[in-house]
Parts: structure tokens; sequence; C-alpha cells
């Protein structure tokens, strides 16, 4: 077979394929980066189910290193309610505030913890969404609360994902 000519259709075809192959690679090292530098989303099927699971203990009353399922405290909640879908997280309040990664209020998603400082003591609870917790209450027992409450705002200490 002969050399095509330049002007050709059958020769343009030929040219600009040769164009996108070379750039192919630079192109590919490209999304590859990109994709490769982005934080992968949350567990959001394993999340829904730990909130939907969260709040049907809702009105279990409040008893002192209660670790479920007929009563709480407030670490023991979050245990319980985490161990149900295989996720180890520690049992103390002092372990829950230091395990994971602290986030921020706009970074919070369903499922990650509220730590709240009280006179000098731990307090923490799943968040439900961008708003709301469920927690078990010393006063009430598990329960949901607004991260906005004048109470719980001013007692706020952080947000953790453990997820």
């Amino acid at each position: 077979m002969g050399k095509a000519p330049s002007g050709s259709p059958k020769g343009l075809l030929i040219l600009w394929g040769l164009i996108i192959l070379s750039l192919f690679p630079a192109l590919a090292s490209c999304v590859s980066t990109i994709v490769r530098n982005q934080t992968p989303p949350p567990d959001t099927v394993l999340r829904g189910h730990i909130v939907d699971y969260a709040v049907t203990l809702l009105g279990k009353p409040y008893r002192n290193g209660a670790k479920g399922p007929d009563a709480f405290d407030c670490s023991g909640y979050v245990y319980f309610v985490y161990s149900r879908f295989g996720v180890v997280v520690p049992v103390s309040t002092e372990g829950l505030s230091k395990a994971g990664r602290e986030v921020s209020r706009d970074d919070v998603v369903m499922a990650d913890l509220a730590i709240f400082l009280i006179k000098g003591e731990r307090h923490v609870g799943i968040m439900i969404n961008s708003l709301e917790f469920v927690h078990a209450s010393k006063s009430k027992g598990v329960m949901i609360d607004s991260i906005d409450a004048p109470y719980w705002k001013k007692n706020f200490s952080r947000f953790q994902r453990v997820l």
C-alpha cells in the first residue's frame, strides 16, 4: 500500500488519531491523580443502618455503666449500637473521644459522634443528621436532641468520625 496523501481523509484520520493517542497518557495521569487524591465517601448505607437502629432504642432508660440492651449509659449506648453492625469502638467516653478523627461541623454526617464536656465529664451521642443527635441522657434515657440547643451548644467539644 502506498502512503496516504496528507490532505486525504485517511491521512487526516491517522493524524488526528496520533494526536489523540499522544495526549492520552497526559489526560490519563491527570484523571488518576484527581481520583487518587479524593477522600472516599463515607459508607452511607452502614451509617444509615446505624442511625436507623439507634433510634429504635428511644426511651430505653439510663443506668450508669449499662451497655444494653435494656438500659444504657452514653458510651455503652454508642458501643452497643455500633457493635450491632460489627463496628468495634471503645466502650468509654474517653476512648470514644480519641477514636477515629475529628471532623468539622461542615463535614459532619450521620453516625459521626458528638462529644460534649459537661462539668469535667465527657458525654457522647450519635449524629442523626447535621443538627440532631441521639444519646443516652442521664435524666431522660435514650432520646434525640439538637446540637444547637443552648445546653448542648455551650457544652459541645467536637465531632468524631469513627467509620
